[in-house]
């Protein structure tokens, strides 16, 4: 997967298509025809979830969903929204990093400051150091690390295999590190951050005006 770009088309999947796709005899099938017909490169799943007026409730997996599209989908890119408000930069980078071997590549995130979906806590982290967590994990196990070796026994060199080691101070995150799962064949995954999200480094900042709803699918029969 390239990191997308300005001139990369990029649709987004609303939670409630994605909830009847995965819920419904042939619904995968229905929505992946839905995405080829917008014209779409990349599909952003989950971002509805950053929009305070559409975002709230419990919410499918963004990964599931991601998974039963990828399959059907072997052209298409996919950018999975996260927020520091639902979940630990650890758990997103193994997460993220497997799906992302399981589609041969195509797999990224969008990170957003705050999933709307998830109670108001007092417990706040920065998104930006979120991200830059989830992205460092994913180059602490490199892939040609990988030996396989079954003549000596031997799965991988350790010696190419680092820990993390951040300590984002009080209030921060403190993740040592390694990834238990080697990095992508793409190098990273794609990280790209909701416009309220600062990341200089960021492969790619994306908006409600860049992302636009997949169209209405037909009505019933």
């Amino acid at each position: 997967m390239h990191a997308p770009t300005a001139i990369d088309r990029h649709v987004g999947v609303p939670d409630a298509d994605l909830t009847a796709a995965v819920t419904r005899s042939g619904g995968v099938a229905l929505l992946a025809d839905r995405i080829r017909a917008s014209g779409a490169d990349t599909v952003v799943i989950g971002a509805d979830r950053f929009d305070p007026q559409r975002g709230r409730g419990y919410r499918l997996d963004p990964t599931s969903a991601a998974l039963a599209l990828g399959r059907a989908l072997p052209e298409h890119r996919f950018l999975i929204a996260v927020a520091p408000t639902r979940e630990h930069p650890y758990n997103v980078a193994r997460r993220i990093l497997s799906l992302d071997h399981v589609l041969g590549g195509r797999v990224g995130i969008l990170v957003g400051a705050r999933d709307h979906g998830v109670p108001p806590s007092d417990e706040e982290h920065d998104p930006a150091e979120f991200a830059r967590v989830v992205s460092g994990l994913w180059t602490t196990w490199p892939l040609e690390s990988i030996v396989g070796d079954r003549d000596t026994g031997v799965f991988a060199d350790t010696g190419l295999v680092r820990q993390l080691d951040h300590d984002g101070g009080p209030g921060g995150y403190r993740v040592r590190g390694p990834l238990t799962t080697p990095s992508s064949v793409q190098g990273s995954p794609v990280l790209a951050v909701w416009d309220d999200v600062d990341l200089p480094e960021a492969d790619l900042v994306l908006s409600a005006t860049t992302v636009p709803d997949l169209g209405p699918g037909p009505g019933p029969a």
